[in-house]
């Protein structure tokens, strides 16, 4: 305009020469704003109307979602207790458990006995000191002073554990109140005091302010209170009371063939776990060359302690995160699939979309915005869902109860966070290969939606996969469940009918801890347990029904082995009165059983063996009359002669192959276990039993009373946990894949409606419209079983280990599930085709 030219031609010129000012405004705008959070916020506003619009499959979507969410929710905090929580002791990933290996028991984590663990601790220079616990159980009687006995109704069995007094140094856990063990209370006149939890002190002693110093009744005598541990610290597993072993000489010396204690010890900050694990080797090599009698063939496995903590539900959360991640994955393919079936009714709106410039890079964009929108909403009911059944599954379990898993820590909700992510990627990325392949000119002239053939492949293929899936799920929960069986269903040797076991613990009977005459007295109970009505037998056993802990001691065979043999083999064996093989239900093949007479202080010495030792010792002979000794103080180097053979009991449990065990000839020893052959239920008698020995004598307690039939069950309660638990995850993954199934049906009749209108008025059948339908979703399901049985076959080398008595390519179950995943197949495929059977043919033709 400076030069002379008009205004509305200046203008059009500078226009031409800068471009346009709307683009300019928009580029300046862009510079000073976020276009990518516009746009997202522009892509969720625009999906939560379309989902608004469709609430029935924003519905489906979301609890389809949220149950794999939440499932994964709830076991990642549960793995994160098992695997990742803070341990409350400084330096944590320093502790670890030492176990002993032993080759001829193949014991993996064996007790440490205590010359044993002082010999480790002494030559070993890569930890920094090690510890030793030694379980049991203490009574708190009453609360008075040392003047006081015990009164019987203010008893308390508290779970109490025996040890070394530098073990809360090893921990690096100090007490809250009062002040840990000192090194000469190992000492027997110095073992008299005691460290108890902040949970027994808040409950029993009502947070006296005052209790430090105070003598307390214990079992076994009084004991001065020094401590109080900090809230929560209740290491190991829940107990409430620690005492200092007292060190006496047979302990010092000669308990080396008396394997009875953990060992925890602390490694140096610059030491790594295969270098002490190498100076373990070699110290229990030099120990086997010094002591091969007790340690020839004994070596040591090093356990981290957070693995260890975890080591009872480590392989069960394992295998249920696999199999949850597989629900999952169903679920998002199973919400894929539906959004893939929605865009067929909205491919007129998104070939418009393309046709006006849209990018597949935009629609991608809002694909996944809408997954997005699915998954957040599923992950928040998904997190309630996961919160409830964690609460569940720890009142259920109460090994995975003592994991306090949280889903509201972060770490959880990160997880969380992740899963919803990945979820929402999964149901935008595989729509997308559905609709992006749209030819916009038939789509445009079209009135209404026909069939997308790529939309319809592609949700066939997810149904494929999810079906799959489900068949994998589905055989390995069924290979775990029929192992469970074969496991429950082996012979443990006994009759475990109508038996009631229980333990007696005769308190003290006056200030000093004395129990002079008691065991006179246990003949008498033993005879009035007996005479109740409903006790067919009564009887005792220092072990009966799967121990904890067996004593395994070395032996030798007169006339079979070298008495100068230093190695030599180790047998179980147990203290058995008379009629306990009666009482128990254990066959008697060879020779008799126990009578009196054996029991008498002056009897021959006599044992009976198990069928085990008889067939390994005296395959081709005659045990009976046979001499053997074990190499044990206690026993006197007394030779026993061999009077009977009974049958074999899976002492070890019914997953392991019996081994060789003998049995002596005991009295009614007020420490052993009591078993009592019922005519009806045990159950009933239960109470009678304990009033009866109340009766008898106020000072004495029971318990561990339990049906055998209960204590059987009890070592596979969590192998029958995971089992059900997978198997009510596989059939969610079933019915997911049910829904899918019915889901792509139900959309390919709705897009044929007219084909198979047009059918029907050319003569067609409702059998021909039926078969043709059943046949879309048949065809579909069996090529997912044919991929599903390769996977599941994969599968099988991954828990083989879980498997007992059956092959991970188990012909039964593959069939089995085969069948029932076809019927349920057929079932999702039959509605769809009765209603594509009623189609009237006037109606589906009326808009050609």
């Amino acid at each position: 305009m400076e030069q002379g030219v008009p205004g509305e031609e200046a203008r059009y010129a500078a226009r031409r020469e800068f471009g346009s000012a709307t683009r300019a405004k928009e580029a300046n705008r862009e510079m000073w704003t976020f276009p990518f959070l516009e746009n997202l916020w522009q892509d969720i506003h625009y999906g939560l109307g379309q989902l608004r619009r469709n609430r029935g499959f924003m519905a489906v979507a979301v609890i389809t979602l949220a149950l794999g969410i939440g499932a994964n929710t709830a076991i990642f905090s549960l793995a994160n207790a098992a695997f990742f929580r803070h341990l409350p002791y400084p330096h944590a990933d320093r502790l670890a458990f030492l176990w002993q290996q032993n080759k001829q028991t193949g014991e993996n984590e064996g007790a440490v006995s205590y010359p044993n663990y002082a010999d480790w601790r002494a030559q070993s220079h890569d930890f920094k000191d090690m510890a030793f616990i030694m379980f049991g159980k203490n009574f708190l009687t009453g609360s008075g002073t040392s003047t006081t006995l015990p009164a019987p109704d203010g008893i308390e069995l508290v779970p109490s554990a025996l040890v070394s007094t530098n073990f809360f140094s090893v921990l690096g856990v100090r007490p809250m109140l009062g002040r840990g063990f000192a090194l000469d209370e190992s000492i027997p006149s110095r073992a008299d005091v005691v460290l108890i939890s902040y949970g027994l002190w808040q409950t029993r002693f009502r947070a006296d302010p005052h209790i430090l110093g105070q003598r307390k009744n214990f079992n076994g005598g009084e004991a001065t209170i020094i401590g109080v541990m900090p809230r929560g610290f209740a290491f190991p597993g829940g107990t409430e009371v620690w005492r200092p072993r007292a060190m006496n000489a047979f302990m010092r010396t000669k308990t080396r063939e008396y394997p009875n204690m953990a060992v925890i010890g602390r490694l140096k900050p610059s030491v790594a776990w295969a270098q002490a694990q190498a100076e373990m080797n070699t110290i229990a090599s030099r120990l086997g060359t010094e002591y091969p009698a007790f340690d020839r063939g004994v070596g040591v496995r090093i356990v981290p302690l957070r693995r260890q903590l975890a080591e009872r539900v480590r392989q069960g959360v394992l295998v249920l995160w696999a199999f949850i991640a597989a629900v999952l994955l169903i679920a998002c393919l199973n919400t894929a699939a539906l959004i893939v079936g929605r865009m067929a009714a909205r491919q007129k709106e998104i070939a418009v979309r393309f046709s006006l410039g849209a990018t597949r890079r935009r629609l991608a964009r809002q694909l996944v915005s809408e997954g997005l929108l699915l998954a957040s909403s599923g992950a928040l009911l998904g997190v309630l869902l996961a919160s409830w059944s964690v609460s569940l599954v720890s009142k259920l379990n109460p090994d995975i109860g003592k994991l306090n898993g949280d889903v509201l820590q972060l770490r959880v909700l990160a997880y969380t966070a992740a899963v919803t992510i990945i979820a929402a990627l999964i149901c935008g990325v595989f729509p997308l290969f559905g609709v992006s392949r749209i030819e916009l000119a038939p789509v445009l002239k079209q009135s209404s939606g026909s069939s997308m053939p790529v939309a319809q492949l592609t949700r066939k293929a997810l149904v494929m996969a999810e079906v799959s899936i489900a068949f994998i799920l589905l055989v390995g929960s069924g290979l775990l469940i029929r192992s469970l069986r074969r496991i429950l269903s082996e012979n443990p040797g006994f009759d475990a009918g109508r038996i009631l076991s229980f333990r007696i613990w005769p308190l003290p009977t006056n200030a000093s801890g004395e129990n002079a005459g008691r065991a006179a007295e246990m003949t008498d109970l033993f005879a009035r347990l007996g005479a109740m009505p409903g006790v067919n037998s009564i009887a005792s056993a220092s072990f009966v029904l799967f121990p904890d802990e067996m004593y395994r001691t070395p032996f030798e065979i007169k006339g079979l082995m070298p008495a100068e043999s230093a190695a030599k083999p180790l047998l179980l064996n147990s203290e058995a009165s008379p009629d306990f093989f009666k009482t128990m239900g254990i066959p008697l093949l060879r020779g008799r059983e126990f009578n009196r007479m054996d029991t008498a202080q002056k009897a021959a010495p006599v044992a009976i063996i198990d069928q085990a030792m008889a067939r390994r010792y005296w395959a081709t002979g005659n045990p009976l009359g046979q001499q053997f000794r074990f190499a044990d103080p206690n026993f006197k180097g007394a030779w026993f002669t061999v009077v009977g053979v009974v049958g074999d009991v899976r002492e070890q449990g019914l997953e392991r192959d019996p081994v060789p065990m003998a049995y002596v000839p005991s009295g009614f020893d007020p420490s052993d276990e009591i078993v009592i052959r019922t005519t009806g239920d045990p159950r009933r008698l239960a109470a009678q039993v304990r009033g009866e020995i109340r009766s008898f004598d106020k000072y004495l307690v029971v318990s561990h009373m339990d049906t055998a039939d209960s204590v059987l069950a009890t070592p596979e309660a969590q192998r029958r946990f995971d089992a059900w638990l997978l198997v009510g995850f596989a059939f969610v993954a079933l019915a997911l894949g049910a829904v899918g199934i019915y889901g792509v049906l139900a959309h390919w009749v709705g897009q044929r409606t007219q084909e198979i209108g047009v059918r029907i008025a050319l003569g067609a059948q409702r059998r021909d419209v039926l078969g043709l339908v059943i046949g879309e979703g048949i065809s579909v399901t069996l090529a997912g079983l044919v991929i599903g049985i390769f996977g599941a076959l994969a599968l099988g080398h991954f828990v083989s280990s879980l498997l007992f008595g059956i092959k991970a390519a188990d012909p039964l179950t593959f069939v089995a599930v085969s069948l029932i995943l076809t019927s349920v197949a057929l079932l999702a495929c039959y509605i769809p085709a009765r209603r594509a059977a009623k189609v009237d043919p006037v109606v589906a033709l009326r808009h050609e």
